[in-house]
């Protein structure tokens, strides 16, 4: 028999569509491709209840409805004529001298013209004093603008200058050409609707958890039931994994770092806890350890000292990450001990961080290296 513990991640709440489904479908996908055993036993300890439970249901969230879009420049961008930017600026002029402003001095440094940032603020200093200039409804294109708005700036700075002309043409082209994408194609639109929520939850249910507080100790006593249920179902020999996604796997280095928690559960377990393997995938153990926001962290272990040891309690550790999840981080460089491993889903940013469970690919390399160290048939 094989015991296994798997802790969810943040965002997981069984109210969420699908929820009981996708538990069935994962715990399956482990039983029968990754561990490849008959005789085995998986508990999913199921925290979400006492994570964070916004109190307006993320009302504070923006939507990409009709009302916004028509306050914005961004549609007036979207257009492709020649007239982008005259039009963006008809609907919000000081806008976009701002925005024009950020893409000239975006790349800021010492070797900066100072009569460049003089003539920004000086376009700056006009758009505020005449936020709707009568000009505007005068010249018909993008390139009129341009040079209507480096007469008034240079007067408003009180310089000449050689070349601003082209400076304000290439910021103008840089906005139509980055800028108007990112907020108006279809990708950034439901990468904002889609991830936003999820990382509004993300981060307070990483705030719930670092605070000492209730919640903290109701997340660590599920888990720990869970762990010690399994150790004292297991027969003497059979394997024990620990399997923590995310969150999760912040969760669980937290209990096994704690040598109080790891004394406490050894005790009710009636034997020294042993971990055959621990397994995080997705996680952000690491990039905690480095912020040190750990109850066993401590200055003895830094990138100019040594790598924190790995737990006591574990054997083996493993930690799966994909290069387009930009919640995984790899944990070699900051503790000794652990291995890191590199799971291409192919998913995109949006979906990378949840992808690792939806890959068959992933349960079967895993079976592979469970084989390895003889935790699979």
């Amino acid at each position: 028999m094989v015991q296994v513990v798997f802790v969810h991640g943040v965002a997981n709440r069984k109210s969420d569509a699908g929820f009981d489904v996708n538990v069935a479908i994962r715990d399956r996908r482990f039983k029968e491709l990754a561990f490849s055993s008959a005789d085995f036993t998986i508990r999913n300890p199921y925290w979400g209840e006492f994570g964070a439970d916004p109190q307006w249901k993320l009302a504070s969230v923006p939507k990409f409805d009709a009302e916004y879009q028509a306050l914005g420049i961004g549609a007036a961008l979207a257009q492709g004529d020649g007239s982008e930017i005259l039009v963006a600026a008809r609907i919000d002029f000081a806008a976009v001298v701002g925005a024009l402003s950020v893409s000239a001095l975006s790349d800021a440094n010492e070797a900066l013209a100072q009569d460049q940032e003089l003539f920004w603020m000086g376009a700056a200093r006009y758009a505020a004093a005449q936020p709707k200039p009568a000009w505007l409804a005068t010249v018909t294109d993008d390139a009129q603008f341009c040079d209507r708005l480096r007469k008034e700036a240079e007067a408003g700075a009180a310089i000449q200058g050689l070349g601003f002309l082209d400076k304000v043409k290439a910021a103008a082209d840089k906005i139509k050409s980055g800028a108007s994408n990112l907020v108006n194609s279809p990708f950034a639109r439901a990468g904002r609707e889609k991830i936003t929520p999820g990382l509004a939850i993300f981060i307070g249910d990483v705030f719930r958890y670092l605070r000492a507080n209730d919640a903290r100790t109701q997340i660590r006593e599920t888990i720990s039931e869970a762990i010690i249920a399994a150790v004292k179902q297991r027969r003497p020999a059979e394997p024990f994994v620990l399997i923590g996604h995310s969150m999760g796997g912040v969760i669980l280095y937290d209990l096994l770092s704690r040598s109080e928690t790891v004394e406490s559960l050894s005790a009710a377990i009636g034997t020294k806890l042993e971990i055959n393997l621990l397994l995080t995938v997705g996680s952000q153990v690491a990039l905690f350890e480095e912020m040190k926001l750990y109850d066993a962290s401590t200055s003895e272990f830094s990138g100019q000292t040594k790598p924190v040891p790995r737990p006591e309690a574990v054997k083996n550790w493993w930690n799966a990450f994909d290069k387009m999840d930009v919640l995984s981080f790899v944990t070699s460089p900051i503790f000794e001990g652990s291995e890191d491993f590199s799971v291409d889903t192919i998913a995109g940013v949006l979906d990378a961080h949840g992808a690792y469970f939806s890959s068959t690919m992933f349960y079967t390399r895993l079976n592979a290296r469970l084989k390895n160290i003889g935790l699979a048939p």
